[in-house]
């Protein structure tokens, strides 16, 4: 079996393995793995077994490396950030293996507040400190769920029956994996088509998967069930969410809002039990109250076209004819940007129109864009799972796009809902960055085309001067006041401006520009940093452009920024259609 034969389901339990926040990892590899080609093994071994510290031993069994220590990541970091150090030692006092028993909710708060605080922290655009971030993050996550083990909890049950184990369990399963894995973090959406097609999940997920919209998250011996935040940017998976149980009226009239389900795996076949799920269902938060019907329409009309046409594009096998690998793979990526750009991008500022007035719709649209995006980004990584994806710049950089168009979005729902900016004036305010980059591209090119200039006149100055005719030499006039290093020198002065411009430009134009590796918290790859610009009818009928630059500032190439800044998808001469 080839990668891309996997299921849905196959998929999300590889993505979901995790040796230290779950303990059945061993068992869902030697489920899946044996079926795989030895190519297909290989690509899941490097990109989701050795990351998470499993690694094949001398007698070719499966090894597990825990993760390093908090107090060994802040011993081993480089930084002179003396507030970055100072929260990995608040870090610390949180998860002191002194404490015997904590309640619940004001754990909840401790965690969600000092992550918080870490990652508003300014480190001042730094890729190190960056990454140091990131390790502290992730060491403290992993030694939480190690130290909760360890730890009494104080729980008020509530209407869903609460206890430890559950807690405990949703903690580390949920919460911590899902702030771990990041974009790797599986879930299922309940509003999407596909979900009906998915056999394995027990008949009273999918009979309310129909009626209510909520995410899906399965662990050892639960499921999960999550109700939708109301804005992108709030975490439905958030600890102190899932503890709290929203109410109004008195104790006589009492109605409980919930945002979180917990099943009990083994007890699904239980009426009582099931009685109770069911009533607990009636209480969950749903986001498409008072949604008009256009709006739900549209969502319906562009979940069908990303089924039926996008996600099998990223499905299907890559030809294997000889062709150059990167070719390959670009003429594929191609083909998607130009369908997911005429299927559903392009129709999102009339739509935007439609919303414009009624908060719910606002509410139901971005979500579902949101969500939507998301998924987008979870199949081009199972894309890249073919090993002849796995290292391909281009493949990279679709990535990034997608990453950033959902960023993109928010930033757009903060622009349009808000009643300082009409229409018209959000346009410029999305396209203001690209219209600035290719005034500051077309600067930069005419100096570079004058310092060729200068060079060829030096060069052509000293050639007649050595073997030039005579009367050549006669006509030669004043020598060139300047030397070749001079010029080398302004070139990569002029480069430097070039650089130092985009990088300013994404602070200017927030809005309208991502910083990947900061605002999504991703390095893609350690040699580059990115940054998408928006592009399109209010900033949001194309995927963005995205400047690629070099961390290693000799390698500066202006060439790369000019494709990313002109490039036309629908010139270029690869054929597109509407094929399953």
């Amino acid at each position: 079996m080839n990668i891309h034969d996997l299921s849905d389901y196959q998929l999300y339990q590889l993505k979901s393995i995790d040796p230290t926040l779950s303990s059945n990892w061993y068992e869902v590899i030697y489920n899946i793995l044996p079926k795989l080609n030895k190519e297909g093994q290989r690509s899941i071994y490097h990109n989701i077994l050795k990351p998470r510290g499993i690694s094949i031993g001398p007698d070719k069994d499966l090894i597990y490396t825990p993760p390093n220590t908090l107090k060994s990541t802040i011993e081993t970091i480089q930084t002179k950030n003396k507030d970055l150090v100072s929260i990995a030692l608040h870090m610390q006092k949180i998860i002191n293996p002194e404490i015997e028993s904590y309640n619940a909710l004001e754990l909840a708060d401790t965690v969600e507040s000092i992550l918080s605080h870490l990652d508003s922290l300014d480190i001042n655009d730094l890729i190190s400190d960056q990454k140091n971030r990131q390790k502290l993050r992730t060491a403290f996550l992993y030694e939480l769920a190690n130290w909760i083990d360890t730890v009494s909890l104080n729980i008020d049950s509530g209407l869903r029956q609460l206890n430890e184990k559950v807690v405990k369990s949703y903690l580390k399963e949920v919460f911590i994996k899902q702030q771990v894995q990041g974009r790797d973090f599986r879930s299922w959406d309940s509003s999407d088509l596909s979900f009906q097609d998915l056999t394995h999940l027990p008949s009273f997920i999918q009979k309310e998967g129909k009626d209510r919209k909520f995410f899906i998250v399965e662990g050892q011996d639960y499921w999960f069930l999550i109700g939708s935040a109301n804005q992108p940017d709030k975490n439905p998976y958030s600890f102190r969410r899932f503890l709290y149980e929203d109410s109004s009226g008195d104790s006589h009239n009492k109605y409980v809002y919930l945002t979180h389900i917990t099943l009990k795996k083994d007890s699904l076949d239980n009426p009582q039990y099931l009685n109770h799920s069911t009533y607990c269902m009636t209480r969950l938060y749903t986001l498409d109250r008072g949604v008009s019907e256009t709006l739900i329409k549209f969502i319906y009309e562009i979940q069908q076209l990303y089924k039926n046409y996008l996600k099998p594009l990223l499905k299907k096998p890559l030809e294997q004819d000889g062709s150059n690998p990167e070719i390959v793979i670009m003429k594929r990526l191609l083909q998607y940007e130009k369908q997911l750009s005429i299927l559903i991008l392009q129709k999102l500022p009339g739509i935007f129109q439609v919303a414009i007035n009624d908060k719910n719709d606002q509410d139901y649209l971005f979500y579902h864009l949101d969500q939507l995006m998301k998924q987008m980004v979870e199949n081009l990584q199972d894309f890249r799972l073919q090993p002849l994806a796995m290292y391909s710049a281009s493949s990279e950089v679709m990535t990034i796009k997608l990453m950033a168009m959902r960023r993109l979005l928010v930033k757009s729902r903060d622009l349009f809902c808000s009643q300082e900016e009409y229409l018209g004036e959000h346009s410029e305010v999305m396209n203001k960055a690209l219209l600035i980059t290719k005034e500051k591209l077309s600067e930069t090119e005419e100096s570079l085309e004058e310092l060729k200039t200068l060079r060829n006149d030096f060069i052509n100055y000293n050639q007649m001067k050595e073997s030039g005719s005579f009367w050549q030499k006669l006509k030669l006039g004043r020598a060139p006041d300047y030397s070749i290093e001079d010029l080398d020198e302004t070139k990569l002065s002029v480069q430097e401006e070039l650089f130092i411009a985009i990088v300013r430009l994404a602070k200017t134009e927030y809005n309208s520009m991502v910083y990947p590796e900061f605002e999504c918290n991703e390095i893609i790859n350690e040699n580059y940093r990115h940054y998408a610009i928006a592009d399109g009818k209010l900033g949001v009928s194309c995927l963005p452009r995205i400047l690629r630059l070099n961390e290693d500032r000799s390698k500066f190439d202006i060439e790369p920024i000019k494709q990313a800044t002109y490039q036309d998808i629908f010139k270029s001469n690869q054929n597109w259609h509407m094929s399953k």
